[in-house]
């Protein structure tokens, strides 16, 4: 595909504090952070010998290339879908990896071809969708039949948990959050809704496999502000989306709970559906 390639939804990699460049940084810890939890559900769902896997809404490649590492056949194609050609720069900037392909596109409309690949995931994109069940039916469609379809993706209502707990001091802003990001589109909710956006797409077997870890895990919550801090919240406090009190409370609060060692146990689920 030719030209730039503008990503849709409510994903703004430039919006985050910091631009593209901290984006990338983020994207890389958070697949450090998770991407062994989510392969161990998808890899009885990945082909064991030869075939292919879509990485859709790869950005940046940093999972893509994890992915090509965990396959088992080297001779198994992997191809990363992404609508943003400033993350995709990045992605083929990095040392190249064998066996890997990076092709610009939208994923409600990916330039591949039906049918092409055993195994088509998506990870922490469907919450950015305004359409999810077209994007899951047109990402369906790559999947050969007898294949596989797999969402990762969070609920922010079903988040985890934190001890001591963080959440009558963050509600507010967080709440923030997740309606300015409705507002685009998008929906911080969405895994909840997973089981029934992948039936309405045509997919059977419908399977929800949950995940967690634990800041421990990671050397500590420090570890994870990446993902948590109420940093991440000051361009929606430049946009006047969320409010300077709401976010100078959840930021005493995070700073509170790194200073006390606090401990969070956070949870992810990964949805797959079988292609007839």
């Amino acid at each position: 595909m030719s030209g730039t390639v503008h990503p849709g939804g409510s994903y703004r990699p430039q919006a985050e504090r910091g631009g593209v460049p901290s984006e990338v940084r983020r994207l890389e810890t958070q697949a450090e952070l998770s991407w062994a939890h989510e392969w161990r559900v998808l890899a009885e769902w990945a082909p064991a010998a030869g075939g292919a896997v879509l990485d859709a809404g790869c950005g940046t490649g940093a999972v893509t290339r994890r992915l090509r590492r965990q396959l088992a056949d080297p001779g198994t194609r992997v191809v990363g879908l992404d609508a943003d050609e400033r993350l995709l720069a990045v992605a083929r900037a990095e040392r190249p990896v064998d066996g890997i392909r990076y092709v610009a596109g939208d994923v409600a409309r990916p330039p591949l071809h039906p049918a092409e690949f055993d195994l088509v995931l998506a990870r922490y994109v469907f919450q950015h969708l305004a359409d999810p069940v077209g994007a899951a039916r047109a990402l369906a469609g790559l999947v050969r039949p007898g294949g596989w379809f797999a969402v990762v993706d969070v609920d922010a209502g079903l988040w985890g948990c934190a001890d001591p707990d963080l959440s009558a001091f963050s509600a507010d802003a967080y709440r923030a959050l997740g309606s300015a990001q409705a507002a685009d589109g998008g929906d911080r909710l969405v895994a909840r809704r997973l089981p029934r956006i992948l039936r309405a797409a045509g997919l059977t077997e419908i399977v929800v496999r949950p995940f967690a870890y634990t800041s421990d895990e990671v050397g500590g919550v420090a570890a994870l502000a990446p993902q948590l801090s109420p940093e991440r919240l000051l361009p929606l406090v430049e946009r006047g989306a969320v409010g300077l009190g709401a976010y100078a409370r959840a930021m005493a609060a995070w700073e509170r709970f790194v200073a006390l060692d606090g401990f969070t146990l956070l949870l992810g689920f990964v949805v797959g559906g079988r292609v007839r």
